[in-house]
């Protein structure tokens, strides 16, 4: 296959990143836009995109067999967790960003940018083990990430207070984190999972509205990327040596550790190249989000966040061509 012809995906993405940051410079986009965008492609596109995709990529057998693949992103997020664990120690980050740290080390922004990044490198076939590995990380992320998250909350209220604290240290499985597990594109897979299983066909009306509305996953993905690295500014920023740290993580050690498990089990080439190139997301963009809703340090989310986003414009084509090669 011609180099070029392989890499049209990702031209395809560039462009559209080019046209959303283009046009916020011109003054179309905003903030504000692109918050309207965010919600849209979370609650609206990529759910029914996830309903349709599934029911057109998945039979009753291969859903039956698909759950074997779920131990690989598991394995694999927690040996990257324990890693950042780890690090945060060595690299002496302040108590008060260290749920924040070990968060952001290993969850990525598997969903909202890693699901039409796939999608346009291979198919819509690499979707089901997109989507296995955005359903591990939910979990993940709203259960051990989002206790970290609490902590970092609860320790700023240490520093705010003294030692007098009025909540208590959060747990890890609280029924807040557990609800917020249930996010639009969970539900999404669900339904699709319950139709596939009871060999139910939608009809066509449905079918039809949902893959038009699903169409738009990529382009607002995409649009809203160029929106985020407009708006990032971040030669205003100092970065510190623990957030050149975590771009290590997310960009190296996190697809590493996948490359070496999918290595010593049995997994199809597809299956590999999805979760290493989902491995290999910027930061996950509700992390900021979530830190603020926990009284974490969002900015300090916020900022890797960007730093990686506008990275991973480089690291996602260069992925990909390491893939086509054979190199990793």
């Amino acid at each position: 296959m011609d180099i070029f012809e392989s890499l049209s995906g990702v031209f395809s993405c560039m462009l559209m990143i080019g046209l959303g940051y283009y046009l916020t410079h011109r003054g179309w986009f905003d903030d504000k836009v692109g918050e309207l965008f965010s919600k849209l492609a979370m609650c609206v596109a990529i759910p029914l995109y996830m309903i349709v995709s599934m029911i057109r990529s998945y039979t009753k057998e291969d859903l039956l067999q698909a759950g074997t693949a779920v131990a690989i992103p598991l394995v694999s997020m927690l040996v990257i967790y324990a890693i950042g664990l780890a690090v945060s120690r060595v690299v002496r980050v302040p108590a008060h960003r260290l749920g924040t740290f070990r968060t952001m080390f290993f969850v990525a922004n598997s969903g909202f940018i890693g699901f039409p990044v796939n999608v346009a490198l291979f198919g819509e076939k690499a979707l089901p083990y997109a989507v296995i590995w955005y359903l591990v990380q939910s979990f993940l992320f709203w259960t051990i990430g989002a206790w970290g998250l609490s902590a970092d909350g609860w320790r700023y209220a240490r520093l705010d207070r003294g030692s007098t604290v009025a909540r208590l240290m959060p747990s890890v499985f609280s029924l807040a984190n557990l609800r917020n597990v249930l996010s639009p594109p969970l539900i999404g897979s669900v339904v699709a999972v319950v139709l596939i299983l009871g060999g139910i066909r939608l009809p066509t009306f449905l079918e039809s509205t949902f893959t038009y509305l699903g169409g738009m996953t990529t382009p607002l993905a995409m649009l809203f990327l160029g929106i985020a690295v407009y708006l990032s500014n971040l030669r205003s920023v100092k970065i510190g040596a623990d957030i050149w740290v975590l771009v290590v993580a997310r960009f190296v050690v996190a697809p590493a550790v996948v490359v070496g498990l999918t290595a010593l089990l049995p997994v199809s080439d597809l299956m590999r190249k999805v979760f290493i190139i989902e491995a290999a997301m910027p930061v996950m963009m509700q992390v900021s989000i979530a830190a603020r809703a926990f009284n974490a340090d969002a900015n300090y989310a916020a900022v890797t966040t960007a730093l990686t986003t506008v990275m991973a414009m480089f690291t996602i084509p260069t992925y990909f061509l390491l893939l086509h090669y054979g190199v990793v």
